[in-house]
């Protein structure tokens, strides 16, 4: 087993205006196999946006202790901060899209146009589904556009359009996504709860503190948040602790005195009962399986 999992960041672009890329896996499965990407099939946390879509190929995606099954015109979306592993066995193929957040917020800011980030797609029940063939196709073209242009003479302003875009048809595409009859207000108030949340779960786990924070009643925050995520506030607050707690277990080894201090729990054993009802583990417990959740395709170890 791993003693730490690597931090994988956005390298800049060929292109320095532009903060997204596309990359066949293709590549990074010939990089990995010359030695320069030695990272790719074993459990790496990146710092950036993933989006995957699979277009030939079965095998599997690791994410955040899951292996989801994938095969053609799956998609797989990886959120900044999260951890990942990619399948060594059957090395599926397809494009995998990677931008940052800054990079996001340029482009929508740019451009009069709703965008969801994958930070509300994943904070949706599923990370992953199957497109229908027609939407695949879209999707496909769309990504050999956006090839096309970043390869020739590149119009920076017409890979803003055709990046939004991409994100537009991934978002109309994604079962189970509720915010599409959310109103601008509301996608703006949701934006706000989940950077405070991501920014500052260390201080407190209110709900009711989240929302005198972002400015709004705990009752709107919650409508809110179910229409995006179809879980409220709370869930999505205790979801990310959990989470982050798991991550820090695993990649730092931290002790559970440490963790509990980190996360702003006032006594180890708060933690501990915490965490047991969200996962029905103790997190040491959760440490004794990580020799197995961190190889998710040992057989080709």
């Amino acid at each position: 087993m791993r003693e730490t999992i690597p931090n994988v960041h956005f390298r800049e672009t060929q292109l320095p205006e532009v903060g997204f890329e596309i990359i066949p896996l293709s590549s990074l499965y010939s990089k990995a196999t010359m030695g320069s990407l030695n990272q790719l099939y074993q459990p790496h946390r990146v710092t950036f946006h993933n989006l995957i879509i699979f277009t030939s190929g079965n095998g599997e995606h690791f994410v955040d202790f899951n292996t989801i099954p994938v095969e053609k015109n799956s998609v797989v979306l990886v959120n900044t901060g999260q951890i990942q592993a990619f399948d060594e066995v059957n090395k599926p193929q397809g494009k995998l899209i990677i931008f940052t957040d800054e990079y996001l917020a340029k482009v929508a800011s740019t451009i009069d146009t709703k965008i969801f980030a994958p930070t509300h797609l994943v904070s949706s029940y599923r990370q992953s589904f199957k497109l229908t063939i027609n939407q695949s196709n879209a999707l496909i073209n769309l990504s050999k556009l956006i090839s096309t242009e970043y390869q020739s003479s590149p119009n920076i302003g017409y890979l803003q359009v055709l990046f939004a875009a991409l994100l537009t048809k991934i978002s109309e595409t994604r079962p189970d996504i509720y915010h599409h009859h959310m109103s601008p207000s509301h996608i703006k108030c949701f934006d706000r709860f989940m950077l405070d949340l991501t920014q500052h779960y260390t201080l407190t786990r209110d709900a009711n503190e989240f929302a005198r924070r972002i400015g709004t009643s705990y009752k709107t925050l919650n409508k809110i948040c179910k229409m995006a995520t179809n879980r409220s506030a709370k869930q999505l607050i205790d979801a990310l602790i959990i989470l982050e707690a798991k991550r820090r277990l695993s990649i730092d080894n931290q002790q559970v005195q440490q963790l509990a201090d980190y996360l702003g729990f006032d006594e180890a054993t708060n933690f501990i009962k915490y965490f047991k009802k969200h996962t029905l583990m103790t997190p040491n417990q959760f440490k004794k399986t990580l020799s197995v959740r961190h190889l998710p395709f040992q057989r080709s170890l």
